[in-house]
């Protein structure tokens, strides 16, 4: 399936749907920032995808391995070539024989420890936010989730499931001013901000959740821009959590697992509406489109989705086009276009743990929310809602080059950071009885 962008402003007799279609009315005012500064390295590596070995791939790159008791996966602890912000880091399921992608594929000792980490990552910015000048950062702590594998996406550069961890300073936040959506000209970069589908999949998954018993605590928000613009909140389904020590329960990890099963069920059954078939294409493949009629009555007779969500759906498939074989052996040949008018090779999302309020330094726990926004076309993961956005793409080219303090500074963060982790890893084991 790909779809072309197309004016938005063309005469009604003679328009043809788009994706812009999918937009609420009130998307167009949500404030975005097309370019949040990044630091960058001054002779940063050539960017390739890790087939291989993760030690092969990462190199002098990877600060720490944390051992997981009583499993193969450790967490890979990797300083990014392309960071996201002078402070931040990669934790990644680190195992070659089996990959790990998702949370559901994940063990649940392996995910525990994963979300510990985050846990802990939250505690150290609040605890060291006067000695690093953190009062008043953003913290972005995400995970993306695409088995695409021909063109770029939110888990382009390894499918090994990994937590970015983000802390982004005041003065970066307040270095950018927002500006609407419907400012943003350049049809990918738009799409990137706010996916397309992003309104309309809240919808649906919150259709799909419906009958779904939600840990104690645990609030699901329905879709309403004017509050997310309001708040400051990330586009996407969003569960208000009671708190941020949640991340460390069982009741977490299996919130997550349903969440995945969730989308995997909704994506599986909203393809079939519209293809005829189930499973993702291969690369550089898609499926044919069913007629519209044939979309319609499939939607309908699938009892879990409302009339709202129906109509949205129907919108989509006015608005993509089959893909024909030479176009897509084409884009093949160019897949720096693919971005533009190929949709993404299957159930695609990051999910975000995220608050609205700054680093306080006073270990507040407060206000803290569980996001996941899925992509049909975008090619990034997160978007985050930093700087007075509700989403932001990062801009890693045009961003400062660090200079050498800037990288002292940087590595006294992160292995100050290494340094708790390990030490809340151990107290944990001690705890349980396990060994290191």
């Amino acid at each position: 399936m790909t779809t072309l962008p197309a004016p938005r402003h063309r005469p009604a007799k003679s328009r043809t749907a788009t994706l812009d279609d999918l937009y609420p009315a009130a998307a167009w005012h949500l404030p975005v920032n097309p370019g949040l500064p990044a630091p960058r390295l001054p002779d940063p590596p050539n960017e390739l995808t890790c087939t291989g070995g993760y030690r092969e791939h990462y190199g002098p790159f990877i600060l720490r391995e944390l051992p997981i008791p009583g499993h193969p996966e450790r967490l890979a602890a990797i300083d990014k070539a392309f960071p996201h912000s002078l402070y931040d880091l990669m934790l990644l399921v680190a195992r070659d024989d089996v990959l790990r992608t998702h949370v559901g594929n994940t063990p649940d000792p392996v995910l525990a420890e994963l979300l510990a980490a985050a846990h802990a990552f939250t505690h150290f910015t609040e605890a060291a936010a006067h000695r690093f000048g953190l009062r008043g950062a953003r913290l972005g702590i995400g995970w993306n989730s695409d088995p695409t594998l021909d063109r770029d996406n939110g888990q382009w550069w390894d499918k090994r499931l990994h937590l970015h961890l983000n802390c982004w300073p005041a003065a970066v936040c307040s270095s950018t001013r927002p500006v609407p959506l419907a400012s943003i000209a350049d049809a990918t970069t738009r799409c990137s901000l706010i996916d397309p589908a992003a309104h309309l999949a809240h919808r649906v998954m919150t259709d799909a959740l419906h009958s779904t018993a939600l840990p104690p605590g645990c609030q699901q928000l329905g879709p309403d821009l004017a509050r997310d613009a309001a708040l400051g909140l990330p586009i996407g389904l969003k569960l208000r959590l009671p708190s941020i020590a949640f991340l460390t329960t069982a009741d977490c990890r299996a919130l997550l697992r349903a969440l995945h099963a969730t989308a995997e069920t909704v994506h599986r059954a909203v393809l079939t509406a519209f293809t005829g078939h189930a499973d993702p294409p291969r690369p550089w493949q898609r499926p044919a489109l069913l007629p519209p009629d044939t979309v319609s009555a499939n939607l309908t007779a699938l009892p879990w989705l409302s009339p709202p969500a129906i109509t949205g759906l129907l919108q989509l498939r006015a608005a993509l086009k089959d893909v024909t074989s030479a176009q897509l052996r084409l884009l093949a040949a160019r897949p720096q276009i693919a971005n533009r008018c190929l949709t993404l090779g299957g159930l695609s999302y990051n999910t975000a743990i995220f608050t609205p309020r700054p680093v306080r330094g006073d270990g507040g726990e407060d206000d803290w929310y569980l996001v996941m926004q899925f992509k049909l076309v975008s090619y990034i993961g997160s978007s985050p809602a930093v700087g007075g956005a509700v989403a932001s793409l990062i801009d890693r080219a045009g961003g400062p080059v660090m200079t050498p303090a800037d990288r002292d500074h940087r590595a006294s963060f992160q292995n100050a950071f290494l340094d708790h982790l390990t030490s809340t890893a151990a107290s944990r084991a001690r705890q349980t009885g396990s060994a290191l």
